[in-house]
């Protein structure tokens, strides 16, 4: 009986060898693979094991929020084309930009990344990744971002203004701008979560500062996605026994119990005043009455007031802060916008060269739109820079790269608004290279819907 359990022992113990070792070994060949004879192979690696997984190298720079500033340094010495994971390329090239995101592109989103920002399973423009649905979606939104539209918001933007202004005046200590112009009003939901307010009492509300917060667990998301399901399982939990919620899930939990109340509201017509008699058109109402079911309303809603407001914002506090640091800029602006009266409307304001390379300074200095933005090769592969990249294989790169290339923008690290502008700052100044690398808002079927 010893005898035939120790055989039995062994035969365990040769079994469990063998199985690790075929796993060891097909994950050799597969790195073998992914490393040397891989079609992707003849590209630049951002790091000896980026081929063999996003983990090794894409990953840690994601999460430390650097790799938007680290993959530009390496363009620098590897080339247009550098590979940063198994199957997926970073670009750092106008020519390929231009035919990755021009209209009629065939290069879809990559869903693995846009899909971490769905919410509640309800796609919104920017994580809808089916370009027929994307082109509808849109012309919705259009009601409201169009150019022609925009001026429409203009009594919603000076009312929060003087709010936001009223507020800076009442403050005797000094003011964090990037702060005070993140809690800016949103138009999204007809009415504020309170925020400016709390700025000005020196206070910080969770639903907005965790809801911020969250972007820096996107790479988690996106990546790891098993990690954040259980994170939110165990959280959830721990919660149900003990009623403690970290910090994050607290802040999160109550933008939600927020936005749904104030979707509530709208659904069964119970507010205070009701949206159709508000004086400035309202998104999640607008998209409602457009046909877009009411959930899927309440998405673009919510979507709406994260990237967008946080971009808008950060320029705002950089332009401020320029101009604070550039004292004879802002005497010639505030002399430009006296002659017009300080009038609010675009069309006044359009008129104002100072203005508008202003404006187009701040955007481009900020470069506060600091995301990659990955698309998927289509059937058939392309060939780029004399490189045969495979379909399916994902290609990125980031807007805000094009807007530091010191060709087209020399001391790209200075905020230079006379760059934009003729040498007696009467009108803006014609440059095709400048123009052509200027795209804080991407380009293409995609551009950003809130680039007017």
């Amino acid at each position: 009986m010893s005898l035939l359990s120790s055989l039995h022992l062994s035969w365990l113990v040769w079994a469990v060898l063998a199985a690790v070792l075929v796993r060891v070994s097909l994950f050799l060949y597969r790195a073998l693979h992914l490393l040397y004879t891989h079609p992707l192979a003849r590209v630049p690696s951002a790091g000896f094991l980026a081929p063999v997984s996003r983990l090794a190298w894409a990953f840690p720079h994601e999460y430390r929020g650097t790799i938007t500033l680290d993959l530009p340094r390496l363009h620098a010495h590897l080339g247009p084309l550098v590979r940063i994971g198994p199957n997926e390329v970073s670009y750092y090239s106008m020519e390929v930009y231009d035919a990755v995101h021009k209209a009629g592109s065939h290069f879809g989103k990559d869903p693995r990344v846009y899909g971490g920002f769905v919410q509640d399973g309800h796609p919104a423009l920017f994580s809808i990744t089916d370009p027929g649905e994307h082109a509808r979606r849109r012309r919705l939104m259009g009601q409201l971002y169009n150019r022609t539209r925009v001026p429409l918001l203009e009594n919603l933007m000076l009312e929060h203004i003087q709010h936001w202004m009223r507020c800076i005046s009442r403050n005797s200590q000094a003011v964090d701008l990037a702060i005070a112009l993140t809690y800016a009003a949103h138009f999204s939901f007809g009415t504020t979560v309170g925020a400016v307010e709390a700025w000005a009492a020196g206070r910080e509300l969770d639903l907005v500062a965790k809801n911020d917060e969250l972007a820096s667990w996107m790479p988690v998301i996106t990546n790891l996605p098993g990690l954040w399901s259980g994170l939110e399982s165990f959280q959830s939990r721990v919660s149900a026994i003990t009623r403690y919620q970290p910090a994050l899930w607290r802040g999160l939990g109550e933008f939600e119990e927020w936005s749904h109340m104030t979707f509530g509201n709208f659904v069964q017509g119970k507010a205070a005043s009701s949206l159709s008699d508000s004086p400035s058109p309202v998104l999640i109402e607008t998209l409602v009455r457009s046909g877009l079911p009411p959930r899927t309303a309440l998405a673009e809603a919510k979507e709406n007031m994260g990237p967008g407001t946080d971009t808008t914002s950060a320029s705002l506090a950089h332009v401020l802060w320029a101009l604070a640091h550039n004292a004879a800029y802002q005497d010639a602006l505030f002399l430009d916008l006296e002659q017009i009266g300080f009038a609010t409307d675009m069309a006044s304001l359009e008129g104002v060269p100072r203005l508008r390379a202003c404006v187009k300074e701040g955007v481009r200095w900020a470069g506060a739109a600091a995301a990659m933005l990955p698309r998927v090769v289509p059937e058939g592969g392309v060939e780029l820079h004399g490189t045969f990249l495979p379909e399916g294989t994902v290609l990125t790169s980031s807007p805000i790269w094009y807007l530091r290339d010191a060709t087209a923008f020399p001391n790209p690290e200075t905020f230079d608004p006379y760059r934009w502008l003729t040498p007696d700052a009467s009108e803006l100044r014609a440059d095709t290279l400048r123009d052509k690398y200027y795209i804080p808002f991407s380009k293409g079927a995609n551009v950003c819907i809130g680039n007017q």
